[in-house]
C-alpha cells in the first residue's frame, strides 16, 4: 500500500512551513482565506488526511464514539454478538452506532460505493471502529487499513483477515473440520454438508468458503472421497432446512450423516425428514453448529458445536480497551475455540 501523504509532503508541495499548513487546515490562526483555499486544494489533490491519533493526543478531538461495522445483520448469532458489544461499550460511556453493508452484488461499482461510505465515516474521527468482517468486501477492509495507518483504531472479529490490526478470530474452518471428524470417528463414511449458498466470486471473508475447506480437510485425513452431490446449498435458517430436506429425499443414494452449519436449519430438516418417515439418528445422523437454544429442543436433541458469542464479545471489548490505553503496542490476534455439545442426534455407524 502507498505510504500515506503527510503534512510535511503538503508543506513541501506548497513551499510553506508545516505550522502554516497545519493552521490553514485546522481553521485556526490569522491565515488568509486565499491561503486556506490553496492549502486545502493541494492537500486534497495529494490525498492528505490528518493523523487521527495526533489530533486526539493534541486534545482537538473529544471522541466518545465507537462505530460498529458489519457485513451481516441477521436473526441469529451475528446480531447477538453486535448487541453484546454495543451493550458493553454503552455501559462504559461510549456511543455505539451500527453501520451494515450487505448486498448480493459483488460488483466493483457496489464495492467502491460501500468503500466511499466507510471513507466518509472514518473522516468523522471516531475513537475506534469495531468491525465484524464476515462478508465485507476487500474494498472496505482496505479503507479500514488506511484509516489505521492514519492513526485510527480498528478491532475486527469473526474471520481472520490479512491486515495488521487487532483481531478476534472464530475459526469456522476448524469448526467444520471438527464436526466432520466427529462423524468420521463415529464410523460414518458417507457424509454430506448443508450450508447456505457460496457467493461468486468467492470472498476470503465468506464463512461458507472456510467451512467447506474444513469439511474437505477432515474427509481427506480419513481417505474419504468428497461427494459434490452431498454438498447442499440452500437458503438460510428454517427455510434452508426445508430446502435441504427436499434435496436429500430426492437422492438415489443418501449420506448416512450430515453436518449442518446452523442449528435452526438442522431443526427444520429434522421436522421435514421425520414427516417423510426417515428415522433419526438410525438412518441419518446430524451434527449442527452454534449451539443455539433451539438445539436442545429439536425433535431429536441436536449434537452441535458452540459458537461462544459471549467469549467473542468479551475479547473484542478487552482488545479495544487495551488498544485505547496503548496505541503503539503490536497488534494481537486472539483465537476463540468452540466446544462440542453431545446430545442424541448422532449414532454409531456400522457397515
Amino acid at each position: 500500500m502507498r505510504k500515506p501523504t503527510t503534512l510535511k509532503d503538503v508543506a513541501g508541495a506548497l513551499g510553506m512551513h508545516k505550522s502554516t499548513v497545519s493552521l490553514a487546515l485546522s481553521g485556526k490562526g490569522t491565515i488568509s482565506a486565499e491561503t486556506r483555499r490553496r492549502v486545502r486544494q493541494v492537500a486534497q489533490e495529494l490525498g492528505y488526511e490528518p493523523n487521527l491519533l495526533a489530533q486526539r493526543l493534541a486534545g482537538s478531538v473529544e471522541a466518545a464514539t465507537v462505530y460498529v461495522l458489519s457485513g451481516v445483520l441477521d436473526v441469529g448469532i451475528a446480531t447477538e454478538k453486535i448487541l453484546l458489544i454495543q451493550q458493553e461499550l454503552s455501559a462504559r460511556g461510549f456511543e455505539v452506532p451500527l453501520y451494515t453493508w450487505h448486498s448480493h452484488s459483488a460488483s466493483a461499482e457496489n464495492s467502491e460505493r460501500q468503500a466511499a461510505q466507510v471513507r466518509s465515516l472514518c473522516r468523522q474521527r471516531p475513537r475506534a471502529i469495531v468491525c465484524a468482517v464476515q462478508r465485507l468486501p476487500d474494498a472496505i477492509l482496505q479503507e479500514l487499513d488506511a484509516y489505521q495507518a492514519r492513526g485510527g483504531i480498528v478491532i475486527s472479529y469473526d474471520i481472520q483477515v490479512p491486515y495488521e490490526w487487532d483481531q478476534v478470530v472464530f475459526d469456522r474452518e476448524e469448526n467444520a473440520y471438527r464436526a466432520a471428524k466427529y462423524l468420521l470417528e463415529k464410523g460414518h463414511r458417507k457424509i454430506g454438508l448443508g450450508m447456505s449458498h457460496l457467493r461468486e466470486p468467492v470472498s476470503p471473508t465468506d464463512p461458507q468458503a472456510h467451512r467447506l475447506r474444513g469439511f474437505q480437510r477432515a474427509l481427506a485425513e480419513y481417505g474419504v472421497a468428497f461427494r459434490p452431490e452431498w454438498l447442499f446449498h440452500t437458503s438460510t435458517y428454517e427455510r434452508g432446512g426445508a430446502e435441504l430436506a427436499k434435496q436429500f429425499l430426492a437422492l438415489s443414494e443418501r449420506p448416512t450423516a450430515l453436518s449442518i452449519v446452523n442449528d435452526y436449519m438442522a431443526m427444520a430438516l429434522m421436522n421435514e425428514l421425520t414427516r417423510a418417515g426417515v428415522r433419526l439418528p438410525e438412518e441419518l445422523s446430524l451434527i449442527g453448529h452454534d449451539n443455539q437454544p433451539i438445539a436442545a429442543y429439536c425433535p431429536v436433541p441436536l449434537t452441535t458445536l458452540t459458537q461462544p458469542i459471549e467469549a467473542i464479545a468479551d475479547a473484542v471489548i478487552a482488545q479495544l480497551l487495551k488498544r485505547l490505553d496503548d496505541h503503539e503496542a503490536p497488534p494481537e490476534r486472539l483465537a476463540i475455540e468452540s466446544l462440542l455439545v453431545e446430545r442424541q442426534s448422532v449414532a454409531l455407524h456400522k457397515e
